[in-house]
């Protein structure tokens, strides 16, 4: 794991105890990582315009502004943007959504593998 390199990972998650989890997950495989949160889409979109962050993580449906709208304004902020969606669905429809905001996306299936989401960020930085 390449634990050295500081990065910023932003985390979209409207449920508090999967963020929580899920930050202090990040904290231990990446100690160097600033590590952001925000509780839904129009949240994330505002850090994200403010800090340019390395790594986005989100969820699709969440209060305010979902995931995929959400999406939408990070393509147009930066299209090369590193994002990985959390989600239970596989179906179609979300993802010809996700498909279609611009950002080029990894779906993780709820539960989150850790092992796997810590070798696609590596993947990602390196």
């Amino acid at each position: 794991m390449n634990s050295q390199q500081p990065i910023s990972i932003l985390l979209v998650e409207d449920d508090e105890s999967s963020c929580e989890i899920l930050a202090s997950m990040l904290a231990m495989g990446f100690p160097n990582a600033n590590i952001y949160s925000a509780g839904d889409g129009k949240a994330g979109l505002e850090y994200f315009r403010r800090e340019l962050p390395d790594i986005v993580i989100t969820d699709i449906n969440m209060p305010e502004m979902d995931g995929i709208t959400m999406l939408g304004g990070i393509s147009a902020i930066n299209p090369g943007a590193r994002v990985f969606v959390v989600t239970a669905h596989s179906d179609r429809l979300y993802l010809e959504k996700i498909n279609s905001t611009g950002v080029a996306v990894e779906l993780l299936s709820k539960p989150i593998d850790f092992e796997y989401l810590f070798a696609a960020i590596n993947g990602c930085l390196a």
